[in-house]
């Protein structure tokens, strides 16, 4: 049974599926009906969980043992399986099915996973999830939908649903929902009555945003190579720095590398970036990078990209730092080595 998003709440207070099926492409949302439902599973009683990472290697044995063995002091159990990928291989699709296909009364199988391709959301143990229990699918929210969805939010949490605050943090935090929930969370505690001043919170906005990831990234789309070093400067003593900037800069190059294969065939900047929903704030930005930098270049910058996020996670031995500075010039054509 497919579930929308919005309809969860309302599903789970009229009746507890013994399976759930979570994924998509948006990790934050995914998190969000988890919470939910197990909320109303600890209300239901379940109050004794077991989770499992799983990945193409993963011994299902150990899911058939946590069934069989009855707990000493919960009757009602959770199982949560969290899917590193839809790959679960010939040997995890046969046991998926048949744990969904025997489940006992007393178990709650919770089970989730990010983005699934067409083929893997026809394969037999999706099927098997969808016909015994419920699925959630969560989509990218598009930057046309991003204001709403941050007015929904703060909303949700008792603040003053301004439409120009919502737009603010939509834009500042280019379709990153992680960041946009805690620029809201912020604002919760900045102003607990829930009654915002909005020309004070716009004018902080102002004065921090050439301070933030998301400024020094445009910034370097600009081609000002000298406020470039003055903002990395400001932003390096946080430790999340390079993981944060790593993946929005991958983020960033990647979405303007495949705006730049269809500028070639298009030929008109403004067609490509309304295809792309590109902010209309952020337009003269991304077109002065398409105009500035070749397919080829940008391809180098993500390559270069890949390495420093292979050394952030200790498979390779660059200096993080130095290699995030140098390639944040080379993105605003300070250097040249990527011609």
């Amino acid at each position: 049974m497919k579930i929308r998003p919005e309809q969860l709440d309302s599903q789970l207070a009229n009746k507890l599926e013994s399976i759930y099926f979570v994924f998509g492409a948006e990790i934050l949302l995914i998190e969000q009906s988890l919470s939910q439902i197990n909320k109303f599973a600890k209300q239901a009683g379940f109050d004794e969980k077991t989770s499992f990472e799983i990945d193409g290697n993963f011994n299902w044995d150990q899911i058939y043992a946590e069934i069989s063995t009855p707990s000493l002091f919960c009757p009602k159990r959770i199982i949560e399986c969290r899917l590193k990928t839809g790959k679960i291989g010939v040997k995890g699709s046969k046991a998926l099915n048949d744990i969904i296909k025997t489940l006992p009364n007393d178990i709650l199988l919770i089970i989730s996973t990010g983005k699934l391709d067409l083929a893997q959301q026809k394969s037999k143990w999706f099927k098997a999830l969808e016909q015994h229990g419920g699925v959630i699918q969560h989509w990218e929210v598009q930057s046309d939908h991003l204001v709403g969805w941050v007015a929904n939010h703060m909303a949700t949490l008792g603040l003053d649903s301004n439409p120009e605050i919502a737009q603010s943090i939509a834009f500042c935090t280019e379709g990153n929902l992680l960041a946009s929930m805690q620029e809201i969370q912020k604002l919760q505690m900045a102003y607990p009555d829930g009654k915002i001043n909005t020309q004070e919170y716009l004018d902080q906005v102002n004065q921090q945003s050439k301070y933030t990831i998301y400024g020094l990234i445009d910034t370097a789309l600009l081609g000002d190579g000298n406020q470039v070093l003055k903002i990395y400067e400001t932003l390096i003593d946080d430790s999340a720095m390079p993981i944060q900037l790593s993946s929005s800069l991958y983020r960033e190059i990647s979405s303007i590398i495949n705006m730049s294969i269809e500028l070639q065939q298009v030929k008109q900047v403004e067609a490509v970036l309304q295809n792309h929903r590109v902010w209309n704030k952020r337009k003269p930005i991304i077109s002065n990078a398409l105009k500035r930098h070749s397919y080829q270049r940008l391809q180098k910058l993500l390559l270069s990209l890949g390495r420093i996020d292979r050394s952030i996670k200790g498979m390779d031995n660059l200096n993080v730092i130095d290699e995030l500075r140098t390639l944040l010039l080379n993105l605003a054509g300070k250097t040249q080595w990527a011609q």
